[in-house]
This record gives C-alpha cells, structure tokens and sequence, in this order.
C-alpha cells in the first residue's frame, strides 16, 4: 500500500494500489445480494451446455417461437402436420434432421382445417403409424383465447411442439403495425420459456414474393413479425418442376451461414401429402421465376471471379458460403443458359 501526503497534512494518507483496490471491489461486489432477476456472467457460462438445444438439430430450436411461410398451396399445413407427427411419434429424424423432443408430444392449433379435413389428412400422412404411435398428438380448432386454452393444456400436459396455423387467424390486428405485432408475440414468448416448447407460426408471403429471392422480408407484416422470431422458413414451389418445394431459412440465429443461402430441395407426394429431402441443394438466387438477372447475375459475377483467381469450385462454394460446389455448378450452368458469359465478354471488348 502506497502513501501519499496530501497538501497542509505532513500525515502520510494510505493509497490502494490497482491490485489492491480490484481485490476490495471485488470483495465488495462479492458480498453483496444479486439483483432480482439478474444473472452473473461467470455462472451463466459454467452452466453453458456444449450447443444451443434443439428440437430439430440443429435448424429448430428447442424453446422460442419461430415462423413458416409461403404462398397459397405450397403445401405448408401439410408440412407442419407431418412435423407434428414425427414429433409425437417419436421418430429419429424429420427430413433428415434429428429430432430431440423431451415429451414426444405437440399441439396442432387449426384454423383453417376443420376436424372433417384434417381427420382425412392425417389419415392420409399416418399410413405408416399405428394408433398408439400418434396419441401424443392433439388437434384444438378455435382460435379464440389461444393463449389461456394453451396455457392451460400446457401446464396439464406439456408438449414440445406447438404449431399455430395460422398466424393470421389468432392476430385480427392490423398486419402493418410493427409494435402491435411484437407486444401481441410476446405472451408466445414467454409461453414457450414457461413450458420449455418450441411455438411455431404458419404464415404467409406477400404476393409476387416469388419473383424476388427468398428473404425474411417476404412476410406479409415483415419486421414486425420476424424480429420476435429466433427462426423463420420461406417454403416456395420449384419454378419447374410442380411437386418439388425448397425449404429456405431465411432467419436463423445462431446457424451457420450455410444454412442461410442454399434450400433444402424435397419433393412432395400429392396423395400422401408428405414430403421427403432430395439430398439436393440450391442458392437462393436461383430460386426466383423470370429472368432475375440482378441477383443471381451478380452471385456469378462473383464466382466467375473466384474461378479467375484459381479457385477450385469447391473453394468457391466455400468462399460464397454455400454448401456444396453442385450450388456453383448451377450458377455457371445458369449463366450460361442466360448467355450472361458472352454479354460479359461482348462489354470487355466495347
């Protein structure tokens, strides 16, 4: 300890060194009551699992609300419904994503479907399930009070898995006011952390949404919707082959970017009403019906680059953030129908 005197005192006055004065304050700041409803960083990282949990690992999480959308017969319903089931049922994985539910239980909300269709739905998506398998699956066909019927069921029986369908029948407010939409989320949310469930919202895209490139921004009500989300999916038709679907994330916190560029390709079987994953993947930008030369037209350019430079395609795919180099394949494929490369070369030489 340092000494120090002062003007007009010959008395030497004590002074803390920086050792000694970190050592009181944290001595001080030890011995003191936490505040209510506060948490200490040192705890919160001893209790760090290794990842984020996860209800579908890793792309769904396992508490939190999070979004689907699309335009009109995409099959959207179909898919939530087939989620559900495999939820309940316990099965390994959903579209090649493993499943991690704690209950095998989940809750479809219907607004849409009455019980007469849905019976015939589930029928059709169940073929493969006896009874037994699917009794931890249940149906609610109103939407009035939602918030206090699942409060209630929850706390009797919990699920990990609630899907609304759809969000535009349990919000009657105006779709353009942001603080609305975010003040009437926020129940969901502290519904899904009060009972460790994972609140999943149909919804739908604006029109003409599909000649623009998937985006989170698509929604009808935009911001004010996903921002609340901690995941939100576009699922949008093949602009050629009719039974194919693209499963595109759009937002999801905490996933890698390679999640974020490219759909997941699956094709859907009109009589079972079921999907199953390809295997395949595809960039965003080539998503889109028309010409789209702006987008895509730019992600070439981009890679054509790569390739100039030396690049392997599979660096490329690495470099751009997509998954695989069938992704960049298709980029040059692209162009080349679009004949991009001779209106490139045709510039140069201008």
């Amino acid at each position: 300890m340092n000494t120090e005197p002062t003007e007009g005192d010959e008395t030497p006055k004590p002074r803390l060194t920086p050792e000694e004065l970190d050592a009181y304050l944290d001595a001080a700041f030890d011995s003191l009551d936490s505040c209510p409803d506060e948490h200490r960083a040192d705890d919160l990282r001893r209790h760090a699992g290794a990842e984020i949990p996860s209800l579908i690992h890793p792309v769904f999480p396992k508490v939190g609300v999070a979004c689907l959308a699309g335009t009109s017969d995409t099959g959207k319903s179909s898919l939530l419904r087939q989620l559900a089931i495999a939820v309940a049922a316990g099965d390994a994985d959903w579209l090649g994503f493993e499943l991690r539910p704690t209950h095998r239980s989940a809750i479809y909300v219907s607004t849409e479907d009455e019980k007469e269709a849905t019976s015939y739905l589930l029928r059709q998506q169940t073929r493969r399930y006896d009874d037994a398998e699917i009794g931890r699956l249940r149906f609610l066909f109103q939407a009035e009070d939602i918030l206090e019927t699942l409060q209630r069921n929850l706390a009797r029986v919990p699920a990990d898995l609630v899907v609304i369908d759809c969000f535009a029948d349990v919000y009657t407010g105006d779709l353009k006011d942001t603080n609305k939409i975010r003040s009437f989320l926020l129940p969901f949310q502290k519904l899904a952390g009060e009972h460790q469930c994972l609140i999943l919202f149909l919804h739908h895209t604006g029109k003409r949404t599909e000649n623009l490139i998937p985006h989170k921004n698509n929604l009808l009500a935009g911001q004010g919707l996903e921002s609340k989300m901690r995941l939100v999916i576009e699922l949008r038709p093949d602009p050629i082959r009719p039974t194919d679907r693209h499963l595109c994330i759009v937002k999801g916190n905490y996933l890698p970017l390679t999640y974020k560029t490219e759909s997941f390709v699956l094709h859907f079987d009109g009589p079972t009403f079921t999907f199953t994953n390809t295997g395949q993947r595809l960039p965003f930008e080539l998503l889109v019906k028309g010409q789209d030369v702006d987008d895509s037209k730019a992600k070439w350019e981009q890679a054509r680059e790569l390739k100039a430079e030396g690049n392997t395609l599979a660096q490329i795919a690495e470099l751009m953030g997509y998954n695989s180099q069938s992704s960049v394949f298709n980029l040059f494929k692209k162009a080349k129908k679009m004949g991009w490369e001779s209106q490139t070369n045709d510039e140069d030489s201008e």
